[in-house]
């Protein structure tokens, strides 16, 4: 499972948030893949839950917003939320 973030307007949080949002409003409209939205909102809703964004942000510039990098949220193999950004594997919490 793979959640592209765009954060060539906004960090990680706000970005998270918004598409947290976005993904409850799909979810309700009538016809929604519900099992893959469900998986998806889940993995938003622990990042946005358990994050330090303002560590995250001074940590790594590319989060903070203004970024053309390729920016993703991921499960490892081992079943933690990673972001994934330039071939680097950041663990947010």
């Amino acid at each position: 499972m793979k959640i592209k973030l765009n954060l060539s307007k906004h960090c990680i949080q706000t970005e998270a948030k918004r598409l947290y949002n976005q993904l409850i409003s799909d979810y309700f409209r009538a016809g929604a893949e519900s099992s893959r939205l469900e998986k998806k909102i889940e993995i938003l809703k622990t990042v946005l839950e358990k994050c330090d964004f303002p560590r995250l942000r001074s940590m790594y510039p590319e989060l903070a917003g203004n970024c053309s990098n390729d920016v993703t949220l991921s499960i490892d193999n081992h079943n933690r939320i990673v972001v994934l950004t330039n071939g680097k594997e950041i663990y947010p919490f």
